[in-house]
């Protein structure tokens, strides 16, 4: 069985390359390629590899020109057509729509097997035109992967009995990183600088707790299109010395390791990576309660970190506050379980018996 996984790899409308959508994807086909499934790695937008990919994996990258919108679908479309033309699959899996949406035509006249991994809110994530493709597609392939529950009951039951739910794996071991029992004095948060992750909210909540946390910093990791707008409220508010836009690194674990507080924002999220590997760090958490779920299924409120309404500044300063008077070791470790609950190994494997089911279909 031959397996093409279709993905996307080339910077975003901010220049980042580290998303998670690429990396589960990359992770996924490295996975599959160890447990000797021929797997092709093509990715139809871009050629950025931010992630490593093994040598068992056959990978092949396009590079677009983009002069237009319609200019790039266009290659995106033909890399897509080429792709499965040169590598004649079995089975196509993406985590990205146009892909496969793309794909469609060989899908049905091939009776090819496909599988579509929704990624994000499924109700604010596209907007109309997508969700129109989205619709046509879901009817017509053979299996999709949620990351929610919430996800998942957007849609209808026809589309529900073909679907199951795997939440993102960690790459983290429960060893890798010890409790720190004397963290310093830094919030962080790691998310690109964009409207779905609502960093202005954490930024007017740390600035107005700050006169009693004297000493401690507010750290945001990503960059994105509001980097300017971001920066202009932090000096609004007289705080440039105290709150950094730190930029993206490919080491951010090792850069929050050690912080007292890791705070997400986001309006909406599917399953945050981001939240996941702090969790596994062992560093106290907050989240915003956000649709469609993903922080709500991996969050216990106020047993291994908290959950705070959508945009409601006053609990998210009272947890922050709460965080901070009192370090509590019993949640860093009720947290690091995740490490063991959301192995590579476990959540893959998911995706691999997944996948051997929609084959034999």
């Amino acid at each position: 069985m031959r397996i093409l996984l279709l993905a996307c790899l080339g910077k975003n409308k901010g220049g980042n390359v580290f998303g998670g959508a690429e990396k589960s994807i990359v992770n996924l086909a490295n996975w599959l390629a160890e447990k000797e499934y021929d797997v092709v790695l093509a990715s139809v937008e871009g050629d950025d590899k931010a992630y490593d990919i093994s040598d068992k994996v056959k990978y092949e990258g396009n590079e677009v020109i983009k002069k237009s919108k319609l200019y790039t679908h266009f290659q995106i479309y033909a890399n897509t057509r080429r792709m499965i033309k040169k590598y004649k699959p079995d089975i196509i899996i993406s985590f990205f729509l146009h892909p496969l949406f793309y794909a469609l035509p060989s899908i049905i006249m091939k009776n090819i097997k496909a599988i579509y991994s929704e990624r994000n809110d499924p109700d604010r994530e596209y907007g109309k035109a997508a969700k129109f493709m989205r619709k046509i597609l879901v009817k017509h392939i053979d299996g999709i992967v949620f990351q929610t529950r919430d996800a998942r009951d957007y849609f209808t039951d026809r589309i529900k009995e073909k679907s199951i739910v795997i939440h993102n794996p960690t790459y983290i071991k429960y060893d890798d990183y010890d409790i720190v029992e004397n963290p310093d004095n830094r919030v962080v948060t790691v998310g690109r600088l964009n409207p779905q992750k609502n960093q202005r909210l954490l930024i007017k909540a740390f600035a107005e707790i700050s006169d009693n946390y004297k000493d401690y910093t507010l750290e945001i990791y990503g960059d994105g299109p509001l980097k300017a707008d971001l920066e202009s409220l932090i000096k609004e508010l007289g705080m440039e010395k105290r709150i950094i836009l730190k930029g993206t690194y490919k080491d951010v674990l090792d850069r929050i390791y050690g912080s007292r507080l890791f705070v997400m924002t986001s309006n909406y999220e599917g399953m945050p990576n981001a939240l996941i590997e702090a969790m596994c760090l062992g560093i106290p958490v907050i989240c915003s309660d956000c649709p469609c779920g993903g922080p709500r299924e991996l969050i216990k409120n106020g047993e291994n970190g908290y959950l705070f309404k959508n945009d409601d500044i006053e609990q998210l300063k009272e947890y922050m506050s709460q965080l901070l008077d009192k370090y509590d070791i019993d949640m860093c470790l009720k947290e690091k379980e995740i490490c063991k609950s959301h192995s590579k190994e476990k959540i893959f494997t998911d995706w691999g018996n997944y996948i051997n089911h929609i084959a034999k279909q």
